[in-house]
C-alpha cells in the first residue's frame, strides 16, 4: 500500500464512511475507506430518509438522484387491530439501503475517492495511528474515522470506555416482495408493530418489531424464513400482502443498543453512526443520524486541519446531545407501539386519531437541519 500519512483513514463504508469519504474528497481532504466485506448485499433492507437525512444528501448532490430511485410515499396510516385510527402525510423518502449505498459509492468514486474492499482491520495502534490488516499488512495515517457498526472492531480495540452491546428487548423481521403499495402502513399490536412502506415502483419493504427477553443474535444478514415471520404475524395483518410469498429474502434481526454514550472519539480515532451509537429504529433515524455525523465531523476536520483534537471535541458537543435525545425517544417510541393494555391501546389511539401528536413528536427530531449548524 502507499504512504498513507496524510490521509484521513475511514473503517466501513456503510452510510456515515462514505458520507464522510464525499465531504472530505469535496474539502480536497485526503482520505482512503477500507471495508472488510467484499461487496455490499440488500438483505430485505429498506430504509427511511426524513427530512434530516435529506438535508445532508441535498448538501452532498445526491438529493434528485436518490430520490429518482427511491419513493416518496403521501400519506402514512396507522392501524391498530387492523382498524385505521389515523393518515397523517408523509414527509419522507423510502428505499433500500443498496439503493442509497450505491447513489454514494457512486458520487465518492466520481470525486476520485479511493475505497479498498475486503480489508479487515485486526489491530490499532492508536498513538502512532497504525492500522494493520487481515492480511498482515500495515499503514500509518493521519486519523482514523471509526464507521464499522455496532460490533465496532476499531472502538472494542482502542476505547477503554468500550461497552459491548446490549440487547435491546426487540427483534426484527425483515423482508421486501413485489407490490405497488403508495403510502407507508403503521400496524400497532400488543409487544409487536409491523410497518410497510414502497422502496421502488414495484418492491415493498415489510419491518416486523417483536419484543421478546429472548436474546437474538445480533446481524441483518442472518436469514429466517417466510413460515417463521408469517407466525409472529396476526395472519388479519398479513392477509393485506398476499405477495409476501414471493419474497426476496427473509431475515431476522436482533437489535442491539450501546446504553449510556459518553463520548464519540478516543485519541487519534473518532467514531461515527452506530460504532458510537446503535439506537432502536423506531423512530427511522439511524441512518439519518449516521448523515449528521459525518456531515459535522468532516467539517470541522476542514475547519480545523491544525487541530483535529479541537474538531474531535466539537463534534462530542454538537452531536451528543441530539444522540441521547434520539436514543431515548426511539426507546419511548417501542413502548408506545407496543402497548399491551387495553387501557393504554385506547388512549394511545384516541390521542393518535383525534390530535397532532403524531406530527409533533416526529417535527422535534426531522425539522433539526445540520447545514445551519453556526459552529462548523
Amino acid at each position: 500500500m502507499k504512504d498513507y500519512t496524510n490521509f484521513i483513514a475511514i473503517i466501513g463504508a456503510g452510510i456515515s464512511g462514505l458520507a464522510l469519504g464525499i465531504i472530505l474528497q469535496k474539502k480536497q481532504i485526503p482520505c482512503v475507506i477500507f471495508e472488510k466485506s467484499q461487496k455490499i448485499g440488500e438483505h430485505g433492507a429498506g430504509i427511511s430518509i426524513s427530512q434530516n437525512g435529506l438535508k445532508v444528501l441535498k448538501n452532498l448532490d445526491l438529493h434528485n438522484e436518490f430520490n429518482l430511485q427511491s419513493r416518496q410515499p403521501h400519506n402514512a396510516i396507522f392501524f391498530s387491530s387492523n382498524k385505521k385510527i389515523k393518515k397523517i402525510s408523509a414527509n419522507v423518502t423510502t428505499s433500500t439501503r443498496r439503493t442509497l449505498f450505491k447513489s454514494l459509492l457512486d458520487k465518492y468514486h466520481n470525486l476520485d475517492g479511493e475505497i479498498h474492499f475486503g480489508n479487515e482491520v485486526v489491530d490499532i495502534e492508536i498513538e502512532n495511528q497504525t492500522i494493520t490488516f487481515k492480511d498482515g499488512k500495515s499503514i500509518s495515517v493521519k486519523h482514523i474515522a471509526a464507521c464499522d457498526g455496532i460490533k465496532s472492531s476499531c472502538q472494542e480495540i482502542v476505547s477503554s470506555k468500550f461497552n459491548e452491546p446490549k440487547y435491546s428487548g426487540y427483534y426484527v423481521w425483515r423482508t421486501i416482495f413485489p407490490s405497488k403499495q403508495t403510502n407507508i402502513h403503521f400496524h400497532l399490536g400488543s409487544n409487536f408493530h409491523v410497518v410497510t412502506y414502497p422502496v421502488d415502483k414495484k418492491r415493498v419493504s415489510l419491518v416486523a418489531s417483536i419484543k421478546s427477553r429472548n436474546k437474538q443474535s445480533e446481524s441483518w444478514k442472518q436469514e429466517g424464513s417466510i413460515q417463521n415471520l408469517l407466525s409472529e404475524i396476526p395472519q388479519s395483518i398479513t392477509d393485506n400482502y398476499p405477495s409476501i410469498h414471493n419474497n426476496y429474502g427473509v431475515y431476522k434481526w436482533g437489535i442491539f443498543l450501546r446504553p449510556n454514550v459518553k463520548t464519540l472519539f478516543d485519541k487519534n480515532i473518532s467514531y461515527l453512526g452506530d460504532a458510537a451509537h446503535p439506537i432502536v429504529p423506531f423512530l427511522g433515524q439511524g441512518a439519518c443520524l449516521a448523515l449528521e455525523d459525518a456531515f459535522i465531523l468532516g467539517n470541522l476536520l476542514d475547519k480545523h486541519k491544525n487541530d483535529l483534537s479541537l474538531a474531535q471535541i466539537k463534534y462530542k458537543k454538537l452531536r451528543i446531545k441530539r444522540i441521547r435525545s434520539i436514543y431515548k425517544k426511539s426507546l419511548n417510541q417501542g413502548k408506545l407501539n407496543h402497548f399491551s393494555n387495553p387501557f393504554f391501546v385506547f388512549l394511545r389511539n384516541l390521542l393518535m386519531k383525534y390530535t397532532n401528536i403524531i406530527s409533533i413528536r416526529t417535527r422535534s427530531v426531522w425539522s433539526y437541519d445540520v447545514t445551519e449548524e453556526k459552529d462548523l
